[in-house]
């Protein structure tokens, strides 16, 4: 009875994917793995399996990069992944790999979406996922097809991510203020609940207690994702309320936006507000004063994706790898010493 090909990858432990680009002579897997495939398979004297194998493997093999859509606003307006393309098209093109753009929409049907993944002819794919929930996962499990999540942990969840490690870097903001005089610090929060957000606002709330600060709901401005809808927010916040000196805002678009309602209702940053954002996006340079913020080094965080993915098709395992990419403080013009 002739070996399967199923049974050939089960001694190697290589996933049917590998071994499938080994055999239809496609690239994607190291030479090392290639050859390792090829020998046991002559060993085994089942070189019927070989028939499409040729010196040098046929075409450039393609990892796709999906855009997944669940609410659409933090994808349309000014996506964080854009910053990061230019890093992962050439880590990929090193590798000698192609990028396909896959979008995806949660409203399409799960028979859609599947048909969408299983035609791309991707042997691996780059999800961005800061929009995603945990339910969004099944259709990606259920190709089969290896994938790492950017921007998204799923903590709870056996699947590859790369994400920010949004603690440390709230934690390293509130502690900027802290050290700056500040004693009381409000929050402008989307009312988009996704997980980075999630996490920095936890995490300033269990900043605030370690530092024995106070935290004030009244604080919190709860605002959508457009520069309407922040001015829409403060506008009614100050009807109410007397600011405090500082605020951390979600991400650096909240945190600009609310700078320019604040000035327009005449208080002037730094001087009577202070705001920190995260992300490092390239708005921050361009308001008045710059915006202090909470950088994330983007020549690691899809380059990662990429070699996390790239690990996986080479060689494949039951056990997820997580990987928290760190954050540091880019200290500019929006926070004042009050001291």
């Amino acid at each position: 009875m002739p070996i399967r090909a199923k049974d050939i990858a089960k001694m190697l432990n290589v996933s049917t994917a590998t071994l499938s680009i080994v055999l239809n002579n496609k690239p994607g897997v190291s030479d090392r793995t290639r050859a390792m495939v090829i020998n046991k398979i002559k060993e085994l004297h089942c070189e019927y399996l070989l028939k499409n194998i040729k010196d040098t493997p046929s075409d450039k093999a393609t990892i796709g990069f999906v855009v997944y859509k669940r609410f659409g606003d933090i994808i349309d307006e000014a996506p964080f992944f854009n910053y990061s393309l230019e890093s992962i098209t050439a880590t990929l093109k090193s590798e000698n790999y192609d990028l396909k753009f896959i979008y995806m929409n949660r409203l399409s049907s799960e028979e859609e979406k599947r048909q969408q993944l299983l035609e791309s002819d991707c042997i691996g794919l780059i999800i961005y996922a800061v929009e995603m929930y945990e339910d969004d996962l099944d259709i990606f499990t259920s190709t089969r097809l290896p994938f790492v999540l950017l921007d998204n942990s799923f903590q709870t969840r056996d699947v590859d991510c790369v994400a920010i490690n949004n603690i440390q870097g709230t934690c390293k903001a509130i502690r900027h203020f802290h050290d700056m005089g500040h004693t009381e610090i409000g929050y402008i929060k989307c009312k988009i609940s996704i997980t980075s957000f999630k996490e920095r606002f936890r995490e300033y709330q269990h900043q605030l207690e370690l530092l024995h600060l106070p935290f004030y709901p009244e604080h919190v401005i709860e605002a959508g994702y457009s520069e309407k809808s922040v001015n829409a927010a403060i506008d009614e916040y100050l009807k109410s309320h007397k600011p405090p000196t500082a605020f951390f805002a979600d991400n650096d678009l909240l945190g600009c936006y609310a700078m320019q309602a604040f000035k327009h209702h005449g208080f002037s940053v730094p001087e009577n507000i202070s705001i920190i954002g995260f992300d490092d996006r390239p708005i921050c340079k361009l308001v008045d004063p710059p915006l202090t913020t909470v950088s994330v080094p983007l020549n690691l965080f899809g380059p990662s994706a990429v070699k996390l993915l790239l690990t996986k098709l080479d060689a494949p395992r039951t056990q997820s790898i997580k990987l928290d990419i760190g954050t540091s403080l880019i200290e500019r013009s929006s926070v004042l010493r009050i001291l």
